[in-house]
């Protein structure tokens, strides 16, 4: 997206900002829908392009050949959301789908394979639509149901799928299912996803996991794992898989809390995981060989529930949404220490859910 106005300055981006516009369990939301914002890397400050007041809950958003896309994450009714990225820095609805299923909570596309992918976290299905050469969805989903169940009885009570996404060259989706603390990989096909995983591996009992980010060459995976506020590293050419495992939290936090997003760094190595409870962003270096997951500090984000976390396209900033405190914020990352300074001021807005920046 060109927008001849945006700063030319290191971080300078235009970002897309999925809100919470119901009360939910989970989330007192007072969104709006979905703002488009210019972020100028110069001030470290946000500036309002657009509102879409239209979309109920669209907590996940992603971006990709000049198309947005977005869940309606409801018990009933939910949606996907399809929006042309205009070259005057504009989004222009295209269409909208109804979704099988219940509470879609993440959507992300693999280009290569034409296709695209919507968690359903209440009901514990993946979606699996082909997409069409303008970039829509096309007919009936293919739904592949999971089963199981975890040791938390108030969270695990069955599958509770909560990311997917393909590799880089297309051929394989990783999934992560939170209800079963199962990492599943289904292999691409033509005309969608082999119905069974060619891979499972196993978190630990009652992790919980919720997203992960892959290396380039797809051979190892960083897990966040909400409910024991951990990242683990996966070899994913592996039966047993895990490599390392260390906590998102300091030693001595006894309060509530629960990891949500994970980031990696364009440069390959840092690692960004988030903290809504302690509010906080955990900071590591991802290594090829032992220690593997190397804890670098905490980034205090002074910010209620963060609920997800961006880099720039360059890396040059972290950009934090505190969903409770309503506001996002900016912060400048040291690239020889991997930590990050706040800058700029606050950016008021109704319940973020999602940060995505636009290509």
């Amino acid at each position: 997206m060109h927008d001849p106005t945006l700063s030319s300055a290191p971080g300078s981006c235009m970002l897309a900002v999925g809100t919470y516009t119901e009360i939910l369990p989970h989330v007192q939301g007072r969104g709006r829908g979905i703002h488009l914002l210019a972020f100028d890397g110069a001030t470290a400050s946000f500036h309002e392009r657009q509102v879409l007041t239209g979309p109920v809950n669209p907590s996940y958003l992603c971006a990709a050949a000049g198309r947005l896309y977005g869940v309606s994450e409801r018990e009933r009714n939910a949606a996907l959301e399809v929006y042309a990225i205009e070259a005057a820095a504009a989004l222009r609805p295209l269409g909208r789908i109804a979704l099988p299923g219940a509470a879609p909570c993440h959507v992300s596309v693999n280009l290569p394979a034409r296709q695209l992918y919507v968690s359903n976290y209440g009901s514990g299905e993946l979606l699996c639509f082909a997409l069409d050469a303008g970039g829509m969805p096309q007919g009936t989903p293919q739904v592949i149901a999971r089963r199981g169940a975890g040791p938390r009885a108030d969270r695990q009570q069955g599958p509770h799928l909560h990311y997917a996404a393909a590799t880089d060259d297309g051929a394989r989706v990783y999934l992560c299912d939170l209800g079963t603390d199962t990492i599943a990989c289904h292999r691409v096909r033509p005309d969608g996803l082999a119905p069974m995983p060619e891979q499972e591996l196993r978190a630990r009992p009652g992790a919980g996991p919720r997203h992960l980010a892959l290396t380039a060459d797809g051979a190892l995976a960083a897990v966040v794992e909400e409910l024991s506020n951990t990242v683990a590293v996966y070899a994913l050419d592996e039966p047993a898989g895990e490599r390392a495992r260390a906590s998102t939290l300091p030693r001595n936090w006894r309060g509530a809390s629960a990891a949500s997003a994970i980031r990696l760094h364009p440069d390959g190595e840092l690692l960004y995981a988030a903290n809504r409870g302690h509010d906080s962003v955990a900071v590591y270096r991802l290594r090829r060989a032992a220690p593997w997951l190397e804890p670098v500090g905490l980034i205090d984000v002074g910010g209620r529930a963060p609920r997800d976390i961006a880099l720039t396209p360059d890396g040059a900033f972290l950009l934090v949404a505190s969903q409770d405190d309503h506001f996002i914020r900016a912060w400048r990352i040291d690239p020889a220490t991997g930590l990050a300074h706040a800058q700029g001021q606050p950016y008021p807005l109704a319940s973020p859910a999602c940060l995505c920046p636009l290509p």
